[in-house]
């Protein structure tokens, strides 16, 4: 019998593994905050600088066999010659400047009692900042801590054969602007009436991007997989805009990570359907956040069909869920996992805020009888 390790490792690969993987997923932020069992309070409120631990003790507190595990990343980006700053705005905003070499970029961040910040303008809306922000990325370098790197290796002898470790890594030039540098709006203008200033900002944040990933993947080689933390959906972006600006990069890093025995999947929560053709054009692994209706637009196994068999897919079990009922949980639980057979190679993920522990617990429960129940079908059969 395979252990959890090598069941993931052969989910992800898109071999013929002995069960479907169910994971607990914790993030900040984002986790439970209703009927937390006392002992477990403290766990699940933990920073993400102890999430993989959190993540191990709540895991053994339901029953988990299967653990993905996050670990930051060793190799980060400083500057020695742009720096940040904040100030306060108000009761409500926090004005974040970043300060170039060709001038300063701002950022407002607004503020309600119980619900996080919001950021309401972003660095880049003109071609100005957008070389401003070139000017930046150019000016980092990669540092590699050892601190992280400790975790790491400890984490990973923590969890033996009982699963992975993985790093979110940056996503690419494209989805880092529309995710966090601009908007929308002012990206799509940009593109559009800058391209060569958007062409010479896309290339430089991509050099620093593969000098982050050649670092990362030389200092751990406990990482067994690297997120591209992309959000990719065709709620903002299009196909053709994925193909132009992303297929080429995105196999560049898959192809590095491979030469370092080490799998690429790529973040792509939101609307797949469309996008979907355009991936099979990249050596990337599978699909991470792979979101399937009511919220997304496509199925684990109509998405085969369009992806082919060579791409895994990580999934948020209870994504979708119309009621918190057992019998509903149930129904649920069963429909995903004859979805996710039909597909081959999916790895469900259990959490999010919009579930109370109690209901983490039912569909959790749910999910591993069905997956200790029958063999998974393969990925393209």
């Amino acid at each position: 019998m395979m252990s959890p390790r090598e069941n993931l490792l052969e989910t992800l690969r898109c071999g013929r593994p002995e069960w479907v993987p169910v994971c607990l997923h914790l993030f900040p932020n984002e986790n439970p905050t209703e009927g937390i069992p006392e002992e477990l309070r403290d766990v699940i409120g933990s920073s993400s600088g102890n999430l993989a631990r959190a993540i191990l003790g709540v895991g053994e507190y339901l029953g988990a066999r299967d653990h993905l595990l996050p670990v930051s990343s060793p190799a980060g980006l400083v500057s020695d010659t742009c720096s940040t700053g904040t100030e306060r705005v108000g009761t409500r905003a926090l004005l974040t400047t970043l300060s170039t070499p060709k001038g300063d970029l701002r950022q407002v961040t607004e503020t309600r009692e119980g619900y996080p910040g919001m950021v309401t303008e972003r660095y880049v809306k003109t071609a100005d900042d957008a070389a401003k922000l070139a000017e930046y990325f150019a000016s980092l370098r990669v540092e590699v801590s050892p601190d992280a790197l400790a975790r790491a290796r400890n984490l990973r002898s923590l969890m033996g054969d009982r699963g992975i470790l993985f790093c979110r890594g940056p996503g690419t030039p494209l989805g880092m602007c529309y995710r966090i540098y601009s908007d929308i709006v002012n990206l799509i203008y940009l593109i559009a009436d800058a391209p060569a200033t958007m062409g010479d900002l896309f290339a430089s944040m991509e050099e620093k991007y593969i000098q982050l990933h050649e670092a990362l993947l030389r200092a751990a080689p406990e990482i067994d997989l690297v997120l591209g933390m992309d959000d990719t959906s065709t709620t903002l972006i299009s196909p053709r805009m994925f193909d132009v600006f992303n297929v080429a990069l995105t196999n560049r890093r898959a192809d590095l990570c491979h030469a370092h025995g080490r799998m690429y999947m790529h973040h792509s929560c939101g609307l797949l359907r469309n996008l979907l053709p355009v991936y099979r054009k990249t050596r990337i692994d599978g699909v991470d956040a792979y979101t399937p209706p009511p919220i997304g637009d496509v199925g684990h196994a109509e998405g085969r069909k369009l992806l082919g068999p060579r791409y895994s897919m990580i999934s948020g079990l209870a994504s979708g869920l119309p009621s918190v009922r057992e019998d509903a949980v149930r129904r649920h639980v069963a429909e995903r996992f004859e979805d996710a057979r039909a597909a081959g190679n999916v790895v469900f993920l259990v959490g999010g805020a919009e579930l109370s522990f109690p209901a983490m617990e039912l569909v959790f429960a749910a999910a591993l009888g069905r997956s200790r129940s029958s063999r998974p079908g393969p990925g393209g059969e």
